[in-house]
C-alpha cells in the first residue's frame, strides 16, 4: 500500500510539474509582445537618463577620423555630461599623458543640447555643442540603442573628428576616472 501511495504521489507531481511548465512557455507571439514591451521600457529609461542631464558614456573602443579602430580602457575614455557641464577624455594605458592618465581631458560648457526621441522602433539621438576650453568649439552626435550602447561623434572646427562607442550609464553607476584639465 504503502509503494503504491508514493507512486501515485510521484506520478501527480510529474504531472503538476509538466503542466506548470506548458504554462510558461509563451506562444511566438506573445514572446514578440513581450520583447517589444521590454524595448520600450529600456528606451523610456534612457530619455530619461539623457533629459536628466547627468550621463557618461563609457568607451570601449575608440575609432579615429579614417575608421581605424583602438580598442581602450573604458575607465579612462568617455564622453559625459552633468548639467551645463561637460568632459571628453582619451587615455591609454601605460602611458603618460597630459592629464596624468595617458591622454587628454578637456572640460568645457554645453551652450546647445537637443534630444530627437526618434519614432517607436527607432534610437534616440543626442545633438549638442560642446565649448571646450582653450580648444575652441566641437560638435558631439550622440545616437544610443535600447540595450544602452552608444556612439558619440566629436566634429572639431578644424575638421578633425573622433568617434567613442561604449555603454551609456548614469554618473551614479560610471566608474570612470576623471584626469587633470589643462585648460
Amino acid at each position: 500500500m504503502r509503494i503504491f501511495i508514493i507512486c501515485i504521489s510521484f506520478f501527480l507531481i510529474t504531472i503538476s510539474t509538466t503542466i506548470a511548465q506548458e504554462k510558461e512557455k509563451l506562444s511566438r507571439k506573445e514572446k514578440k509582445e513581450l520583447k517589444k514591451q521590454q524595448q520600450l521600457e529600456q528606451k523610456k529609461a534612457i530619455l530619461e537618463l539623457l533629459l536628466g542631464k547627468a550621463w557618461v558614456i563609457e568607451a570601449h573602443t575608440v575609432f579615429d577620423r579614417y575608421n581605424q579602430s583602438y580598442q581602450l580602457n573604458p575607465t579612462i575614455n568617455f564622453v559625459g555630461i552633468k548639467g551645463e557641464e561637460g568632459a571628453i577624455q582619451l587615455g591609454f594605458d601605460g602611458l603618460i599623458g597630459w592629464n596624468g592618465v595617458g591622454g587628454v581631458t578637456i572640460d568645457g560648457k554645453i551652450t546647445k543640447y537637443e534630444i530627437n526621441e526618434g519614432k517607436q522602433n527607432s534610437s534616440p539621438t543626442v545633438n549638442l555643442r560642446f565649448q571646450g576650453r582653450g580648444i575652441g568649439s566641437a560638435i558631439i552626435n550622440i545616437t544610443v540603442n535600447s540595450s544602452g550602447q552608444a556612439t558619440a561623434r566629436v566634429s572639431g572646427d578644424f575638421g578633425d573628428r573622433i568617434t567613442f562607442s561604449g555603454i551609456l550609464k548614469s554618473i551614479e553607476n560610471s566608474s570612470v576616472y576623471k584626469g587633470q584639465s589643462l585648460f
